[in-house]
């Protein structure tokens, strides 16, 4: 504030001295302009005053500013939990990483022949972010990973964050689905199966009831 009034009386006084050079009223009926100190002096003060009154201004909030300091509070306290079923798209669901794959599934780095990881069978959904069919498979997974809790895994690959995954799969279409059953070799089944389709299949490949 303070220097907002020195730039107003150093203007104000500026132009105020020119006008009374320019000015040259000698009469003194116009004050501001008889002189340049007078004109310097009325310049000052109106100078001083303008700063005075913009200084004490309220200031207006940007728009939204409120909303927005609301919103990264609540970005701030969300749930790490929930940002976890998020990336998993289900409690009874998990996304895998290469990493996880090789614990879980095959490590196919170390084994040339097929050697199964895991300790239930499992279905292994690969997908994508933009695949229509994926979307419409997905949602009956979930029900199926929460029916047979406990007796299979449902797992899920990003084709697309997981390249290599595919590649070591040959997968070319999706969504494509590995049955992986306990003891026996995986059988892959390509496109959205229905619910019946998959359940008879999780049956007979996975024998699990």
């Amino acid at each position: 504030m303070i220097i907002k009034i020195l730039l107003g009386v150093l203007i104000g006084g500026a132009i105020g001295a020119v006008a009374g050079y320019f000015g040259k009223c000698s009469s003194g009926a116009c004050p501001l302009t008889a002189n340049p100190y007078r004109g310097a002096i009325y310049g000052t003060i109106v100078g001083a005053l303008l700063a005075s009154a913009l200084s004490i201004l309220p200031k207006e909030k940007p728009e939204g500013s409120e909303v927005f300091r609301e919103v990264v509070q609540v970005e701030k306290k969300s749930d790490p939990n929930l940002e976890k079923l998020k990336a998993n798209g289900s409690p009874f669901m998990e996304s895998l990483t290469k990493e996880t794959f090789l614990q879980k599934v095959f490590n196919y780095e170390q084994n040339k022949e097929w050697k199964f990881e895991g300790e239930l069978p499992c279905i292994i959904d690969f997908y994508a972010d933009w695949c229509g069919p994926c979307k419409m498979v997905e949602p009956i997974l979930k029900e199926l990973a929460e029916e047979y809790q406990g007796k299979i895994n449902i797992y899920r690959v990003d084709t697309q964050a997981q390249p290599e995954l595919a590649a070591a799969f040959g997968i070319q279409s999706i969504p494509s689905l590995l049955f992986v059953p306990l003891n026996d070799k995986p059988q892959m089944a390509v496109g959205s199966l229905p619910k019946e389709t998959l359940k008879q299949t999780i049956q007979e490949i996975l024998i699990v009831e």
